[in-house]
């Protein structure tokens, strides 16, 4: 078979911008001859992909079209939080875009998600002088009693700092958690677990030392739980220097009282959708190849890197297999999840809405870490996948199998060296695909650089002037190369 005898060249109806790039891949297809499909090398992937892929590659290095439509969701849709008018306009907005690009089988799905209410807060800082601090409400949080509540503030800085504390040193008081950023994934429970700890010893409100690095005093929110056992009790983040000052000012010996305002409330759930638009396999349509980011956001910022890029990355990727010609054999399947910032609601629907075709999910690939050069691959292999409870029960089978997968997905990462994206680990996928990953659907996340992510993560900074076009378009690279070659080589990673 030749390098294009395979291929099926369908133009959709795409830009007049778009046209005269297709042109000279047209006189290529007319022309070719190329390397015969069983043409590999030492990866074991036929010459034909390797070369499709690097086609893909570079007209992802020339493309502006994610970054464009990403600046046009920012700037005129701004923040989406889940619930809100904003997203669904964005959603229907996003489903106009996608049928432009000549993508199939355009579709919401409906999804019922919490709706939290911000409103009005503030935070002054009473004695030993008054001060007015930036802070943001953490998502799902109560508010205060009308007019606010004051007290006296508890600094500690950790959980087990608090627990040393007896019940009459933090009642009736507001704990700050003063928990000195170690990453995100080590920090973040002082956000998420900090009002059920203060308020079971007895605090009548939380504020939390933003989990993220110094940012300009600027605080960053974020999700937070409560547990049916404990009083629900408001809490807050405040910017790390605030936090710094605080912490200084009682280990001086001062009195610090403030004054916590904050008119958030929770309304019954409301009905939002899952975005899925398509790229249909031209020989087994019914196998998938996921991939996506998350559509919702916090309402602060614009949500540019946390998910907008994530989003337009996955859309960019697989318009570029409608514009180059390159429509693999499986169906590659655009998920732009909603509700992942406080419910993840969008993730847990689309898995069971598609319950039945899940053994036919081949792979599911997920970008959700900002816009930082991707340097790699995480690979979630989970028991499931090869149809154990837990990887002792499958032994060595177990570990055949993960060590085939992952061999096969380096040989694909290896096709984006030139981009810097070709490491493969072990490691958690994707909080929107991770449902998929646990019902055993072998899943991946772009792993992103994301040195400067965290300073600017849940806050008002999250906008579109931090998106590099050169890192977007070697991270869209790597996720159309990936997504391609899993949709269009002869096996599957699944046993």
């Amino acid at each position: 078979m030749s390098q294009c005898a395979h291929r099926r060249v369908a133009v959709p109806s795409l830009r007049a911008a778009h046209l005269a790039a297709i042109v000279p891949l047209l006189l290529w297809l007319t022309a070719c001859g190329g390397a015969p499909e069983s043409a590999t090398d030492e990866s074991g992937l036929p010459a034909r992909i390797r070369a499709d892929a690097a086609t893909l590659r570079e007209a992802a290095l020339r493309s502006d079209v994610g970054y464009e439509t990403l600046a046009r969701l920012c700037d005129e849709h701004g923040h989406r939080l889940s619930g809100s008018e904003r997203l669904e306009r964005a959603i229907d907005w996003m489903a106009g875009e996608l049928r432009s690009m000549g993508f199939q089988n355009v579709r919401k799905e409906p999804v019922q998600v919490p709706v939290w209410i911000r409103g009005d807060e503030s935070l002054t800082l009473l004695e030993p002088m008054e001060l007015e601090v930036p802070m943001l409400g953490l998502g799902m949080s109560v508010g205060t009693p009308s007019g606010g509540l004051t007290g006296e503030v508890v600094v500690v800085e950790d959980f087990d700092e608090l627990e040393a504390l007896s019940v009459s040193d933090v009642s009736g008081r507001i704990v700050l958690f003063d928990a000195p950023y170690r990453g995100y994934g080590r920090t973040v429970p002082y956000r998420t677990q900090g009002a059920i700890a203060a308020a079971q010893r007895g605090a009548v409100a939380a504020l939390v030392r933003s989990i993220g690095p110094p940012g300009l005093r600027t605080p960053h929110t974020g999700t937070m739980r409560y547990r049916d056992d404990t009083p629900r009790i408001p809490a807050a983040a405040i910017a790390t220097e605030d936090s710094d000052m605080i912490a200084r000012l009682a280990d001086s010996g001062n009195r610090v009282v403030v004054r916590l305002q904050m008119s958030a409330r929770n309304e019954p759930d409301g009905l939002s959708h899952n975005l899925v638009a398509e790229v249909v396999g031209r020989e087994t349509p019914e196998e998938v190849v996921v991939i996506g980011g998350h559509l919702d956001s916090w309402d602060v910022g614009t949500g540019a890197q946390d998910d907008g890029v994530g989003c337009l990355i996955a859309v960019d990727a697989a318009r570029l297999m409608l514009e180059t010609g390159l429509i693999p054999r499986r169906t590659v399947r655009i998920v732009l999840w909603t509700n992942e910032e406080n419910g993840l609601r969008g993730a847990r629907a689309y898995r069971d809405a598609h319950t039945d075709e899940l053994d036919r999910h081949v792979a599911a690939i997920e970008s959700d870490s900002g816009n930082g050069l991707v340097q790699g691959f995480r690979f979630d292999f989970r028991p499931a996948v090869m149809g154990f409870d837990s990887a002792e029960d499958g032994g060595e089978a177990f570990e055949a199998g993960r060590d085939r997968m992952m061999a096969v997905t380096r040989d694909i990462a290896d096709l984006l060296a030139t981009t810097g994206a070709d490491s493969v680990f072990a490691a958690g996928s994707g909080a929107d695909v991770g449902p998929l990953a646990a019902r055993g659907v072998p899943a991946l996340g772009l792993h992103h650089d994301t040195s400067e992510y965290f300073v600017i993560h849940h806050t008002e900074a999250d906008t579109f002037d931090k998106i590099d076009l050169t890192d977007m378009q070697k991270n869209t690279a790597a996720m159309a190369v990936m997504a391609y070659v899993l949709a269009e080589m002869e096996g599957t990673l699944r046993p």
